[in-house]
Parts: structure tokens; sequence; C-alpha cells
């Protein structure tokens, strides 16, 4: 085995990415990574490895499962610069809220120091803003702009935001509402009634208001909204998610096959 650059053994590759060995063997068994051999059978860790194990637990720390991480690392993400790029990406989200979090908290102790005190609404609003600084509420919104960031461009999200789409991670009454009615819908099981076709000609209008009724571009919501509810933050608030959306496609065909849609996403 010819050695450019130094092989580290488990024990070493654990002590200096922080994890344990056992960790490393479940990365093995995950696929994640594939540790060469030497002669006499100790595994050890060479440059790609080395690559491969940063980009697995810098994945894991934003909250992706082992199995999704298999995924996007045999996708586009396999490419180091590309999974940088995300990195860097994800970082400086997290550097600005804790920035202005920092900011409020500052404000805040000047202006209890100096009036003694603060209104219940000011101390609920605090409480509100620098709690996004916490990384278990910031799950959503990492795993969102992630999946966001690798299948929508500069342009694309010009779009969305020029529409009103605030992505998947913010509140919006009126999704909540047609997930609601979907949930109830699907236990019922016939994507063909009315009431289904009426319910899939507002969730495909929701959908393309913030498309503008792009094929392209509605396309790639769709996939981004599948990967995203994979995601644990996602999957644990909705583990029916992508069921719900198959649920609503097939009452989307229904509604073109009864002539009440077209569809647009097909051009």
């Amino acid at each position: 085995m010819a050695q450019t650059e130094p092989y580290l053994r488990s024990a070493e590759a654990a002590r200096r990415f922080g994890v344990s060995g056992k960790a490393l063997r479940v990365y093995e068994r995950y696929g994640l990574v594939r540790a060469e051999r030497t002669a006499a059978g100790w595994r050890v860790y060479g440059p790609e490895q080395i690559r491969r194990l940063h980009q697995v637990i810098a994945l894991k720390s934003f909250g992706f499962s082992l199995r999704r991480i298999a995924d996007l690392l045999s996708g586009d993400l396999a490419d180091l610069a590309a999974f940088l790029e995300l990195h860097e990406q994800l970082l400086r989200q997290e550097a600005t809220r804790v920035a202005e979090a920092l900011r409020l908290l500052s404000a805040a102790r000047a202006k209890l120091a100096h009036q003694g005190g603060l209104s219940s609404d000011e101390l609920m609003d605090l409480t509100k803003e620098t709690a996004m600084t916490d990384p278990r509420t910031n799950d959503v919104s990492a795993a969102y702009q992630a999946i966001a960031a690798k299948h929508f461009s500069p342009a694309d999200q010009a779009t969305l935001d020029a529409n009103g789409y605030g992505g998947m991670h913010q509140p919006d009454a009126d999704w909540g509402t047609l997930h609601e009615e979907a949930t109830r819908l699907m236990t019922i099981g016939d994507p063909h009634s009315p009431q289904a076709i009426d319910l899939a000609r507002r969730w495909m209008g929701k959908v393309f208001e913030a498309t503008g009724g792009d094929p392209a571009l509605t396309r790639k919501m769709k996939m981004v909204a599948r990967e995203t509810h994979q995601q644990p933050a996602f999957a644990a608030a909705s583990p029916s998610a992508n069921a719900l959306m198959d649920f609503v496609a097939q009452a989307y065909g229904a509604a073109i096959a009864a002539g009440v849609m077209s569809n647009p996403a097909e051009g």
C-alpha cells in the first residue's frame, strides 16, 4: 500500500475526529467510509478516508441520519468542493443567528441596568429570538436550507422570494390548514373524491403561486420537499408527509383527468 501521506489507525483517527472507535465501525457498516487494511489486518485511514470522515461527521452534526448521509454523499455532495461550500453556507447562517442573538442580549442587559427591569413582552420577544441559536431548534431550518441550497439556483431562489415563499422551515397558516385537510382525506382514502380533487386544486395552486407556474422550478420544489421530509427534524413532526404528497399527487391527477386543472409542471 503506497503511502504518500500518513495513514492513521482506528484509535488515532477516532481521537483526531473526537468520535469513538465504535462510531467508525458503524460508519463503515453503513457504507459511509471504507478503511484500508494493513498486512496484519489493522484498519487504517488515508487521505481519501479522512476526507470522507470529515464529510460524514459534519453532516451528522447538522442532524442528518446516517442513511440520509449515505444518499447525500452518493450524489451531488460527493464532490469535496461542493460539500465544503454547503458546510460554509450553513455555518455562516448559524454565525449570523448567533451574532444577532448576542446583540439582542447585550441590548437587553444594557436596558436592564439602565431601567432596572424588562417588560413581559420584552422578555417573551427576547426568549423567542435568542432561542433560535439552540442547535435543536435550528434542526428544521438547517435541514431545509441544506437541501434547498443543493437544488435551487440563485435565480430559482429569487423567484421564490419574489413570490413570497419563505421556505418549508417558515410557519405558514395556509399550508398548515391544507396539511390538516389532506391528512383527514387521506385517512378516508379516496383521492378521486370531489373533496380530494378540490384539495389538490388549492394545494397545487399554492405551489404554482410560489413557483410562478414554472415547470422546472415546480419539479425542483417537489424534490426539495421530499428530501426535506426525510430529515429527522421534519420526520419527527410529520412522519407521513411524503405519503401525504403522494395522496395529493393522485388527487391532482384526478383533477387533471376531470378537466378541473391543467398541469404546468409537465410543460
